[in-house]
């Protein structure tokens, strides 16, 4: 029976995630997905992509390796570059070779298989995955919380009144899976579940399996940061 297996958000824990994959042990025909973030913060960025090439391992584009294909697009032009990146990042540019590069810029915003669609951050009710406006990648990619009119709450901006996405989420646009906010254990809502258990943060890295690609039996499986 083929699995949609679908990876919480890695940041360079790539022990965690070789670990945990190994625990899963997908078959060959198994759908294998990240939730992006799958690059900085952890010390081993460049294993984790080379080990996504090398198992054909599928991922979504997260909001840190967005930042990355900015700076290397910005790079090409004569203007300075008004991306400016830390120490980390400043040394996965520097690693990345050509396999990488292709492997990031082809990330897809989104992934869709049936009614279960992939993506990082979140999306607002009023949005249509098939008819995206300009800003709604950069929404996608970074929402965490709402105003009390549904509207895109900046990161650190957010207060006592304001909206996780996934508890005002109709399920319009299809049953959810994403990563961006960590949580101690994931966070199932009806129409989403929540699966970045921050193990970059030192907790843990988990993974949510789909049997026969079904949103209505799945299981978590997890692993704890070394």
């Amino acid at each position: 029976m083929k699995k949609l297996i679908v990876y919480g958000d890695i940041h360079g824990c790539y022990d965690e995630f070789r670990n945990l994959r190994e625990k899963i042990k997908p078959d060959t025909n198994d759908i294998e997905v990240c939730v992006g973030d799958t690059i900085t913060k952890g010390k081993k960025s460049i294993k984790v992509l080379n080990y996504l090439i090398k198992h054909n391992i599928k991922s979504v584009l997260g909001n840190h390796e967005d930042k990355l294909i900015r700076y290397l697009l910005h790079e090409k032009s004569n203007k300075k570059n008004p991306i400016i990146l830390n120490l980390d990042e400043e040394k996965i540019v520097k690693e990345l070779q050509e396999k990488h590069i292709h492997f990031l810029m082809n990330m897809p915003l989104f992934f869709k298989l049936g009614n279960i669609i992939i993506l990082h951050g979140g999306i607002q009710n009023s949005c249509n995955l098939n008819r995206l406006k300009h800003k709604d990648k950069s929404k996608i990619l970074r929402m965490r919380y709402l105003d009390k009119n549904e509207k895109f709450v900046m990161y650190g901006e957010e207060d006592s009144k304001s909206i996780f996405w996934a508890d005002t989420y109709n399920g319009e646009q299809g049953f959810i899976i994403y990563g961006h906010q960590w949580f101690k254990d994931i966070k199932v809502n009806k129409y989403s579940v929540g699966i970045d258990t921050g193990c970059v943060y030192d907790n843990k890295l988990s993974a949510i399996i789909l049997e026969d690609n079904s949103k209505n039996n799945w299981r978590i499986e997890s692993i704890d940061k070394l």
